[in-house]
């Protein structure tokens, strides 16, 4: 496909999709349909509705609202109202709040009820908010006529934080072009068309639910089915209409654990793809998984900074445990601890544990283009001209990337690199665990300790049982010393393990 032109990218384009599918279903939500052509009309009252509000061209806008429709609506009025769209976690606490409107400058905040009662009495510490504006979730825009922008490639579009795993989170900015050149590469492997309906459970605030399904599907003309969220009867159901699902491991797993699973799967006819991303499925239950499902669950790799780097190809081959190749347009390599280039399949001095690994860089149009106000951050992450993801992989000869954990999982113990990743591979094939999450904790002589947090399948697992299942499975500095019994692993929105939490409870 093409890349965007110099009066291009994302705001265009959606406008040539609404116009080429105005007939078409844009969106199923909660029992109610609407066309494309209605949704623009609603998308351009909502923009000039936000202008009346004062917004101006480069105006960032929160959006904080549990609601997906009016959510939906209200962040189409950002980008044709020529705004920079900030999706907010609704659940952030108020401190939370305080320090993403404070930090993005946002004028406007729209936000559902309960949000719009936490932020207000922030608005005297927050000289850039002039407004809280509370929809609910069956609101409509009103009339307000829209004086377009002259919309440009280069022009901001969104602002998603970063999880702030190494400090406090960063806005990830993404221009127009990058939105564009981004969802174009992901149509074309993905092969979306305006014949597909696109399940999306997930969370909007998030660029997963936003960007990989939503904007995804307006952009191609397909009909967006929005759960409000995900549960493990109803997103079955929903299946039935569906011919793409975007998913996450917890949700699969859900489903595992449904008596009615095996036979729902035999109703989906028409489901051509089943995505995964955020994290890997469990190694232990993907054959089970994609035995009931009839076909192999599509595992990808992307990040806020990047949408989707890789992908397993639709046709195969799917070689165990890799997140894909490149997209169309996306540069990767692995690079040593010095930053020197590695070869595919080949060996380094990145890792003792596996001598193949290294640094994952990525470079290409469809990268952001900077760190909202941190001009030095930006910088260092561009230092080499090649973004570097924090992720830890190694390229088979193939361009197949595996990934084995994130640079800052990375646990060293006594010298030793210990990926999470791989300790967890095996903990979860040991009789008796359901789940396992692998982390450093700190230690004196060792630098650190490799500690695990098992959630039970059988009561009566213990550690002695745990050690004596990986006393020849892993080598002696892989093996937990601290062992965590739980009843769930904590999680993010998007149900990646949120490993700082368990240390906090390894004390």
């Amino acid at each position: 496909m093409a890349e965007p032109g110099p009066t291009s990218g994302f705001a265009r384009r959606l406008l040539e999709s609404f116009a080429a599918h105005s007939a078409r279903t844009a969106v199923e939500h909660r029992g109610h349909s609407i066309r494309y052509g209605a949704l623009e009309s609603r998308a351009r009252r909502a923009a000039g509705w936000l202008q009346a509000q004062g917004l101006e061209p480069g105006d960032r806008v929160a959006l904080v609202t549990p609601d997906k429709w009016p959510l939906l609506q209200a962040h189409l009025g950002v980008l044709l109202a020529g705004g920079v769209s900030l999706p907010l976690n609704p659940h952030y606490t108020q401190a939370e709040l305080r320090y993403f409107l404070a930090d993005s400058g946002a004028k406007l905040v729209v936000a559902g009820s309960e949000a719009a009662e936490t932020i207000r009495p922030l608005q005297n510490d927050l000289p850039d908010l002039t407004a809280v504006l509370e929809v609910d979730a069956d609101w409509e825009p009103p009339q307000a006529p829209l004086r377009e922008p002259n919309y440009q490639a280069s022009d901001r579009a969104l602002v998603i934080y970063s999880s702030g795993t190494t400090g406090q989170p960063k806005g990830v900015v993404h221009d127009h072009a990058n939105l564009a050149v981004a969802l174009e590469a992901l149509a074309e492997t993905w092969r979306v068309t305006p014949d597909d309906r696109v399940i999306c459970a997930l969370p909007l605030f998030h660029i997963h639910g936003l960007s990989f399904a939503t904007q995804l599907s307006l952009l191609c003309g397909a009909c967006l089915v929005l759960e409000e969220s995900f549960h493990p009867r109803r997103t079955l159901d929903a299946l039935a209409r569906g011919t793409v699902f975007m998913g996450v491991p917890p949700f699969y797993y859900a489903w595992l654990e449904r008596p009615e699973f095996v036979e729902a799967a035999r109703q989906w006819q028409h489901v051509r793809l089943f995505t995964c991303g955020s994290a890997p499925i469990r190694a232990d239950v993907l054959p089970r998984l994609e035995s009931i499902l009839g076909r192999p669950i599509i595992n990808r790799y992307g990040m806020t900074e990047a949408h989707v780097l890789t992908s397993l190809p639709l046709d195969g081959p799917w070689p165990h445990g890799s997140v894909g190749v490149s997209l169309p347009g996306v540069e990767l390599r692995i690079v040593d601890d010095q930053g020197a280039a590695l070869a595919n399949d080949t060996c380094s001095a990145a890792s003792a544990g596996d001598p193949r690994t290294g640094h994952v860089q990525v470079r290409g149009a469809q990268l952001f283009c900077e760190y909202w106000r941190r001009p030095d951050a930006t910088r260092e992450a561009w230092a080499s001209g090649w973004f570097d993801t924090g992720d830890i992989g190694w390229l088979d000869r193939d361009g197949f990337l595996k990934l084995v954990g994130r640079q800052h999982d990375l646990i060293i113990s006594s010298g030793f690199n210990v990926y999470p990743q791989v300790v967890e591979s095996v903990l979860n094939t040991c009789p008796g665990v359901a789940e396992a999450a692998v982390f450093g904790l700190p230690d004196e002589r060792r630098g650190e300790r490799v500690a695990a947090a098992i959630v039970r399948s059988d009561g009566t697992l213990d550690e002695a049982r745990l050690r004596e299942f990986l006393r020849t499975r892993l080598v002696d500095y892989q093996r937990p010393s601290v062992w965590l019994f739980v009843d769930e692993l904590p999680r993010n929105a998007l149900g990646k393990v949120a490993r700082a939490k368990l240390r906090e409870l390894a004390g």
